[in-house]
């Protein structure tokens, strides 16, 4: 990379809003693709505008809706769109990326090894986004959580590469390198699976979900199996939030169908914390099929499934959870709490 590289990023929903602000303010040669007609209108006739724990900003950008319209090289591609976008962001990225660039996915959800099988794991560092993000409106954005970008290079390695990718990501929030991102990366994957995906079945809020008991011991299931599944494939999870050991909600198998224990006691303790820290946390999956979008179920609580097929590793609550969202979206079952009575 050059001291002063060229960044593409592509998509500019919540988390692309807040990074291509934060990005532009600290004058990097930036440029913005997104396929949406009204986000890149709203820029182009407002700016962006967001709202950050420092302050209000608006500052002048222009988005691209065609990505053959744009001239590369790049040296990065940051990937901010939702996961089922990722595939084509990255065909579309790769003709772009100068013969060192790397692409950079930011997802939610089990990418990396879709996109290095496209571009290649020498051209691929992973990252996961910490901090929280909505988009108000079309081109009006705000950062809603304080946290970190967490950035890594696949085989573990602190190279130069990565550190200049932290200098150019510490423009917009504070970034970390790790040296073991696939950890990184799973243990946020085991929270997601019970955050985004009940929610999407239940249509409730995360305090609502995790009041009732019977919940928690579902979601106690659903990291139990992610552990196993994360653990199989050789990953060493990281606390997930670089403080929540996913250990201590971890449920052998012959004690997820029932029966009780004083060490239940904590994990749900840790479990009613967890709610009552982000009870208004809407589910961004229930966004999506409340949209008619599609949902990112297989890059959540289906990748475990598939991972856990080629471990060797059985994960009936996430395949039974993987199946309801595919129901919802074809419209063959309605979004309602009562889903969970079935999968209890």
């Amino acid at each position: 990379m050059s001291n002063q590289p060229r960044i593409l990023l592509m998509g500019c929903g919540a988390v692309g809003g807040v990074l291509a602000s934060g990005l532009l303010r600290a004058g990097r040669d930036l440029t913005i693709i997104a396929h949406n007609q009204a986000i890149t209108q709203a820029i182009a006739e407002n700016g962006l505008r967001v709202i950050t724990p420092d302050g209000e900003h608006t500052i002048p950008a222009s988005v691209h809706l065609d990505p053959t319209t744009v001239a590369g090289p790049f040296d990065i591609a940051l990937l901010t769109m939702k996961a089922t976008g990722v595939v084509q962001a990255v065909r579309d990225a790769l003709p772009l990326l100068a013969a060192n660039g790397v692409i950079v996915p930011l997802q939610n959800g089990g990418v990396e090894d879709r996109v290095s099988e496209i571009a290649g794991r020498e051209r691929v560092i992973g990252g996961i986004v910490v901090w929280g993000a909505t988009m108000h409106e079309p081109g009006v954005y705000e950062m809603t959580s304080h946290g970190e970008t967490v950035i890594g290079e696949l085989d573990g390695r602190v190279t130069p590469r990565v550190r200049e990718l932290k200098a150019v990501l510490d423009a917009a929030a504070p970034s970390e390198i790790s040296d073991n991102i696939y950890g990184v990366l799973w243990s946020k994957l085991a929270i997601n699976c019970i955050i985004t995906t009940l929610g999407a079945v239940t249509g409730q809020l995360l305090g609502e979900m995790l009041r009732q008991r019977t919940v928690r011991r579902l979601a106690l299931s659903i990291i139990s199996e992610v552990v196993d599944v994360a653990e199989a494939r050789g990953v060493a999870l990281e606390k997930a939030g670089g403080t929540l050991d996913l250990h201590q909600l971890y449920l052998p198998p012959e004690r997820r169908a029932g029966g009780f224990g004083l060490d239940l006691i904590k994990k749900h303790a840790i479990m009613l914390a967890v709610a009552m820290r982000y009870r208004q946390l809407k589910s961004s999956m229930l966004q999506s099929l409340e949209r008619g979008r599609e949902p990112e179920i297989d890059f959540m609580n289906g990748y475990v499934v598939e991972q856990g097929h080629l471990v060797g590793v059985d994960t009936p609550v996430n395949a039974a959870l993987t199946q309801m969202v595919k129901e919802i979206e074809a419209g063959a079952r309605p979004i309602t709490p009562d889903n969970l009575k079935q999968l209890v």
